[in-house]
């Protein structure tokens, strides 16, 4: 939808795509406090769904809490938002909510706490604009110097703006020599995430194998993540947290990324290492095929992760 039509929800109300602005020097603009978060839509057999988006809510509350954030948009008033808003931009695939402080201050607090909350509609048009094309499999490069998310400093839990400026000089230097996205370690050389996605490992052999993932206290619970976990015990497939040294990663069988936008994305490059055989695993695959047809409405599975636009009678 070209972006002179698309409107957007800010506080209660639609306003055109290119009136949703806030001053230059706002609160939340100058600091990097502002949260957000990102739903996937999906066309299905009855129509347009959001994905998981009780869960997504529930994790931009808990943002504002964690940062104490003055959220004052009631759940329910969320929630309704985002399906109209998905109704009033037709062929919507994904939607940011995001919640900041829009008055000018000075000084580190705000005098005006409150946040104004702007919900925006992206379409495939937008997803696909990007500096490099998506693949379909991608290679992933090992960030040593800079480390991933810092408790000590900012919770992994909280999704604000601020979290993902330490990856981005790291990611640039990704890109430039040809990898697809960056995976950031610990100061003891632990896996944590990518910056926008949490990873998976298979390792063992046939009839053993072990989908491995990093613990919760070194990552952003993912909603995808835990949708593959959950995917993955309903298949009857082992799936574990546990610490991953970057040099046991080498040697899995099969890694893959979980996000939003992608869903499940297989890594089949590491550095200068191919993994396994250089194209997506069986597990990586079978996961992949189960999180589709889930999301398209093909599956019966978790009924209840597709939030359809219109109540069905």
């Amino acid at each position: 939808m070209p972006n002179n039509r698309r409107v957007i929800w800010r506080d209660g109300e639609f306003v055109d795509w290119e009136d949703a602005t806030v001053h230059i020097l706002a609160q939340g603009v100058q600091r990097g406090s502002l949260a957000f978060d990102f739903i996937s839509v999906h066309e299905t057999p009855r129509g347009a769904a959001l994905f998981r988006l009780n869960e997504h809510l529930a994790r931009l509350v808990n943002t504002c809490r964690i940062m104490s954030l003055d959220l004052r948009t009631s759940v329910d008033e969320l929630n309704a938002a985002c399906l109209e808003t998905v109704r009033r931009n037709p062929g919507a695939t994904a939607l940011r909510i995001s919640g900041l402080v829009t008055s000018v201050e000075l000084d580190l607090l705000p005098s005006h706490p409150e946040l104004t909350v702007f919900i925006a509609a992206y379409s495939g048009s937008d997803l696909a604009a990007r500096r490099t094309p998506l693949r379909d499999a991608i290679k992933l490069r090992v960030e040593r110097l800079k480390q991933g998310r810092r408790p000590e400093h900012i919770d992994p839990q909280a999704k604000v703006a601020a979290s993902y400026t330490p990856a981005i000089p790291a990611r640039w230097l990704a890109d430039e020599a040809g990898f697809d996205d960056v995976l950031l370690l610990t100061e003891s050389g632990l896996v944590t995430e990518a910056p926008t996605s949490n990873l998976f490992c298979v390792t063992g052999t046939e009839g053993t194998s072990q989908i491995v993932t990093p613990p919760t206290d070194k990552v952003l619970r993912g909603i995808t993540r835990d949708t593959v976990m959950q995917i993955a015990a309903s298949l009857g497939l082992s799936c574990v947290e546990a610490d991953i040294h970057v040099d046991e990663l080498q040697a899995a069988s099969e890694i893959f990324l979980t996000n939003t936008s992608r869903g499940v994305w297989p890594v089949v490059q590491l550095d200068d290492a191919v993994i396994g055989a250089g194209t997506p695993g069986a597990i990586t695959r079978r996961l992949q095929d189960n999180f589709r047809a889930i999301v398209s409405g093909e599956s019966n599975d978790f009924p209840g992760w597709l939030h359809y636009i219109e109540a069905q009678t």
